[in-house]
């Protein structure tokens, strides 16, 4: 069914030429947000079918630098974002969780060292470890929290 769908899509609006990265739950009774690599960036979709029965792609919101990130992790498991879409996690086979927050605005004024230019909102990069070796056999996102499954325990993290 999904396969199905996906062909749909791609052979209708053209989406071959855009790697996916991962998808998102949707609203209940709605589809799956899809989530595209454009360039560097990850770019996230909402699609509907219209009255017409015609299939649209409403851009929900851009993952800065992901296509980038997701590409140089060589280990990756899984690559998912919490109903949300505050942040994005990749998953490799065991051990390493790699959270990757939105933009924030920043307190405090920063500077960049190089250029000069005044930075007016920072995206944080974070590495879970986990304490084992087991082999990730699930992750789910939530906008608090992350749950892990591993062959021996679960784990919970708390997003703040």
């Amino acid at each position: 069914m999904f396969t199905d769908f996906m062909f749909i899509l791609c052979s209708q609006i053209g989406l071959g030429s855009h790697q996916w990265l991962f998808t998102v739950s949707g609203r209940e009774n709605a589809a799956p947000l899809i989530c595209l690599r454009h360039d560097v960036d990850g770019l996230l979709w909402q699609p509907t079918v219209d009255q017409s029965g015609a299939m649209t792609l409403s851009h929900v919101t851009t993952f800065n630098a992901f296509g980038y990130v997701q590409a140089s992790k060589q280990q990756r498991k899984f690559s998912l974002a919490p109903h949300d879409n505050s942040y994005v996690i990749i998953s490799e086979n065991s051990r390493h969780v790699y959270l990757y927050r939105q933009s924030s605005p920043v307190s405090t004024p920063l500077r960049n060292r190089k250029t000069g230019q005044t930075v007016k909102e920072v995206a944080k990069q974070q590495v879970i470890t986990l304490e084992t070796n087991d082999t990730i056999l699930g992750v789910v996102a939530a906008s608090d929290k992350i749950f892990i499954a591993t062959q021996s325990q679960l784990f919970m993290i708390k997003v703040s």
